[in-house]
């Protein structure tokens, strides 16, 4: 997503494009619900479960977790294991080809 959390695809196309070309790529594609992180008491839950609960999902758009490695700056651990994050920061923009 963008710095803004527009989306640049919908939750599910990557699924719908590996069920489209399933038999070509020789895989079946698994449909799983999309994960939302809703905080320490529940962790991460099914999006439609939090919307039916009324709870809001943390988010963190890939150009702002890009934006706290550079700066030093801290990253929930809620997004990112503590060692990825020191993996990625020691290997700098070259993590991002």
């Amino acid at each position: 997503s963008t710095i803004t959390g527009d989306d640049f695809y919908g939750a599910y196309d990557a699924q719908d494009i590996g069920k489209k070309f399933s038999s070509e790529l020789g895989m079946t594609v698994t449909h799983y619900e999309n994960m939302v992180y809703v905080g320490p008491e529940d962790g991460y839950v099914e999006e439609s479960i939090a919307k039916s609960q009324g709870k809001k999902a943390a988010k963190l758009s890939g150009t702002e977790f890009r934006r706290l490695l550079r700066a030093g700056e801290e990253i929930p651990e809620w997004f990112a294991f503590k060692s990825v994050v020191d993996i990625l920061r020691k290997a700098g923009d070259k993590a991002f080809c």
